[in-house]
């Protein structure tokens, strides 16, 4: 990795845990603030947040035209469908763009959603609320498999890492494993009933880290290849 990436990192890491540890000061000091101004909807951590979803879209996006040529298509394809899951992430973050163009909500997602929106992971059917089981309990141990699990069988079985290889899927190294438990414990530190807000702040800039420098980074890189 060279020194203009690895400071970049830095920067970007320093800066996400100051947003990460204003956010437990306000919430443990003035709660209103908190909630009221700090990470409510449009506020300047969810357009935070929205920016690294973007990023992330971009990155795999360019990483996919780059490499077409060296790689195989199948591994094209899962940068492609990466880029697609930080547009889905970007695209419920704004409502999918409700707001911006005041679209009106479905009758469904009057009926259905939480907050009378139109995104998914604010959806209700009776007591099942899909951010709690989906993108909160699912997504959580999908999480901890990924940064907990496979780096380890990636690192131990050679059958494992050749498949992760293969599939494009890029490793967090130690340091993106510490970052996310850091994270977590800082949002646990948070009063009130926002803490989600946080969480996805500091979980998808830490996730686009990852893909920015991962471990087996060589994979995504065109200097790995003779010409």
């Amino acid at each position: 990795m060279n020194l203009p990436r690895k400071i970049l990192e830095k920067c970007v890491f320093v800066f996400v845990f100051i947003i990460v540890l204003l956010g437990v000061y306000f919430s443990r000091t003035n709660l209103p603030f908190y909630e009221g101004v700090f990470v409510r909807e449009d506020s300047f951590v969810e357009w935070l947040t929205v920016l690294a979803l973007l990023v992330g879209i971009i990155m795999n996006v360019y990483r996919a035209y780059i490499l077409k040529p060296f790689r195989s298509p199948l591994f094209i394809f899962c940068l492609y469908a990466f880029a697609l899951i930080f547009f889905f992430g970007l695209a419920e973050e704004i409502s999918w763009g409700q707001r911006i163009f005041n679209i009106k909500s479905p009758e469904f997602f009057l009926k259905y959603n939480t907050q009378g929106e139109f995104n998914f992971h604010n959806l209700r059917f009776g007591n099942f609320k899909v951010n709690r089981y989906i993108f909160g309990t699912f997504l959580g141990i999908l999480v901890g498999i990924y940064f907990l699990i496979l780096p380890i069988l990636y690192q131990k079985v050679e059958k494992i890492k050749e498949l992760i290889n293969k599939f494009a899927l890029p490793m967090p190294q130690l340091y993106h494993i510490v970052a996310y438990l850091i994270l977590a414990a800082l949002v646990n530190m948070i009063d009130g009933g926002k803490k989600g807000e946080i969480l996805e702040f500091g979980g998808c800039w830490i996730f686009l880290l990852m893909f920015f420098e991962p471990l087996n980074r060589e994979i995504f890189s065109r200097k790995s290849f003779k010409r």
